[in-house]
């Protein structure tokens, strides 16, 4: 795939200046590849393969979270989803490639994953009769076993702490998953080498933390469990079950999707969601109020800069209620399908300001037909990019944030467009400003700047 870099640059720029971010132009865009991580930048990867969900985050002490791996191909939305870099290897090859450029370690300290679907873990549906479209692909491993997903990237990575969203109730109010029927094959198989696998506790504030220098960043990083199987914290010291009153409301086992664990990432001023595939299915309440059920999850997390889109952004995500209670500055859609990234959750996106003002800065990993219609009625500038992985580098204290959308046809990290958002959060309060430069005087990376 050919791309017209110049040009993507230039409608890039258009297109955050009527935001209020800044962007950069060509040069110094043009030619540019992405900046290795330092110790003290938080570090946000949405991996794009074409063929799942896939998530590194990369911590300011070094910390590293694996969250989520998909693999799951349907080849009847090609070309306008492309295969990337290309279809000849599986979407876990590509995301352990990737995480070979940007991740030297050999040691993955957190794998989370959010539910038990093939486009966040990847299946054991191995040749099944009902994929006359090739949806399960795998590869035979270096031991002589079937992998894909999670299970290609862990073949040269080792994962410490695996948390699950039902350990140990496995299945427990939805049905036995493939993908969960992989994990638990692989984890069988490494023995005592295997990575302490752990429940996800809704509420906790240590449960996923620094591993490497916690002291240096102590009261300025954090990450709070906010929900997982159907259960809410409340925003105190405990957590509501949700969906267990609700489950004679459903005709089947309750959704996958709706059972995704939850968490949020802050660094300072800065502030991440990432909520799995999450949805809007309607509670209902005691005094029969019908409400949408990522209301609850919403009002949890609070306003936010960042948010990964729950459930790719499908029109069945992202209600007008959880919008209303994050007011992201900047949504990021991990996309595979056509329908992701819906123009349902654009206008709703769109209705709803940010806390900062203005508009949300909208990052979809490929842009299709429908996408690109609605984009150009709401007067944003598109262009012919490619499908991008999109990079969110935090700096040192949280002071202020880039995203990166970097080249998804090739392995060059080449970057096509930057974005920077300047003092999230903090205006020109010198108090604030004060706080972070002592911060940076404490930490003694004078190399990493905060202004």
């Amino acid at each position: 795939m050919q791309t017209n870099r110049r040009n993507f640059i230039a409608s890039a720029a258009s297109f955050v200046a009527a935001l209020g971010w800044e962007g950069c132009a060509s040069p110094p865009c043009d030619g540019e590849t992405l900046p290795p991580w330092k110790p003290g930048l938080l570090d946000l990867h949405f991996i794009y393969t074409g063929c799942g969900e896939n998530m590194f985050y990369r911590l300011p002490d070094g910390t590293a979270i694996l969250n989520d791996v998909g693999e799951f191909y349907r080849p009847r939305y090609l070309p306008s989803v492309p295969l990337l870099p290309s279809p000849d290897r599986l979407g876990g090859d590509w995301v352990r490639r990737y995480l070979h450029r940007v991740y030297p370690e050999k040691t993955i300290d957190y794998a989370v994953f959010s539910h038990w679907h093939e486009d966040h873990v990847g299946h054991a549906a191995f040749g099944r009769p009902d994929s006359p479209d090739g949806a399960y692909r795998f590869r035979i491993a270096k031991d002589g076993t079937k992998a894909n997903g999670f299970t290609c990237v862990a073949e040269d990575f080792k994962v410490k702490r695996l948390l699950d969203h039902q350990y140990p109730r496995r299945g427990h109010y939805s049905t036995q998953d493939s993908s969960m029927e992989l994990l638990e094959s692989w984890l069988e198989k490494q023995g005592g080498d295997a990575p302490l696998c752990e429940q996800f506790h809704v509420g906790a504030l240590d449960q996923i933390k620094l591993c490497h220098d916690p002291d240096r960043y102590r009261g300025v990083f954090s990450i709070r469990n906010i929900c997982a199987d159907g259960v809410v914290w409340d925003g105190r010291d405990g957590a509501v079950d949700i969906l267990g009153p609700q489950e004679q409301r459903f005709d089947r086992k309750i959704p996958q999707n709706l059972l995704s664990c939850g968490f949020l990432i802050r660094y300072g001023a800065f502030s991440y969601f990432s909520g799995g595939d999450l949805q809007s299915d309607n509670v209902l309440c005691e005094d029969g109020r019908k409400v949408p059920f990522d209301s609850f999850i919403g009002r949890a997390v609070g306003p936010v800069s960042l948010c990964k889109m729950t459930h790719h952004g499908c029109s069945n995500a992202m209600s007008r209620e959880f919008l209303e209670a994050v007011k992201a500055d900047a949504y990021v859609a991990c996309m595979w399908s056509p329908a992701q990234c819906s123009p349902e959750a654009l206008d709703r996106i769109a209705s709803v300001a940010p806390k900062s003002g203005g508009r949300a800065l909208i990052l979809p990993q490929v842009m299709v037909a429908q996408q690109r219609k609605w984009f150009v009625e709401h007067g944003y500038a598109i262009s012919d990019a490619p499908a991008v992985h999109v990079v969110v580098r935090v700096e040192l204290g949280g002071s202020s944030y880039s995203v990166y959308l970097v080249d998804a046809s090739d392995e060059s990290q080449h970057v096509v467009a930057k974005f920077d958002k300047k003092w999230i959060g903090w205006g020109t309060d010198p108090a604030k400003r004060a706080f972070y430069r002592a911060f940076r005087d404490f930490n003694p990376l004078n190399d990493i700047g905060i202004g």
